[in-house]
C-alpha cells in the first residue's frame, strides 16, 4: 500500500528541507541555495535515496576537500548540490562504515546536528 498523496508531499518536503540544511551546514559549501539544489534534492527524495546517504556523502567530499586544502592552495567553496552527486553515487555504491564517518566528523570538527 502506497503513502497517501498527502503525506508523501509532506514526506518530500521535510526530505528536501533536511537535504538542503545539511547542505548548508557542510565545511567549505558556500551557502546559498539554488532552485536547482532544490530540485535536485526533490530528486533524491524520488529516487528513495536515503537522507544517512546523502548526509554521509557530505561528509566524505568535505573530508576529501580539507586534505587537499591541507596540501595546496585552498579550492573555492562549493557553490551547488550538484558538486555531491558522484559522491553520493560511491557511498550507494560502497557504503563507507560508522568509524570512517566517525572519524571525518572528528576531523572535521563537526558537531553540527545537521550532518
Amino acid at each position: 500500500m502506497s503513502e497517501p498523496p498527502r503525506s508523501r508531499n509532506a514526506a518530500r518536503h521535510a526530505y528536501i528541507a533536511k537535504v538542503l540544511r545539511a547542505y548548508r551546514a557542510t565545511p567549505g559549501v558556500l551557502g546559498r541555495i539554488r532552485d536547482a539544489d532544490r530540485q535536485l534534492a526533490g530528486q533524491l527524495f524520488d529516487r528513495e535515496i536515503p537522507f544517512y546517504t546523502v548526509v554521509n556523502a557530505l561528509i566524505i567530499a568535505a573530508g576529501r576537500r580539507a586534505r587537499h586544502n591541507a596540501f595546496s592552495t585552498p579550492l573555492p567553496p562549493v557553490r551547488s548540490l550538484h558538486y555531491f552527486v558522484a559522491v553520493i553515487r560511491e557511498v550507494l555504491e560502497r557504503p563507507p562504515g560508522l568509524r570512517e564517518i566517525d572519524d571525518l566528523r572528528r576531523s572535521l570538527g563537526l558537531h553540527d546536528p545537521r550532518l
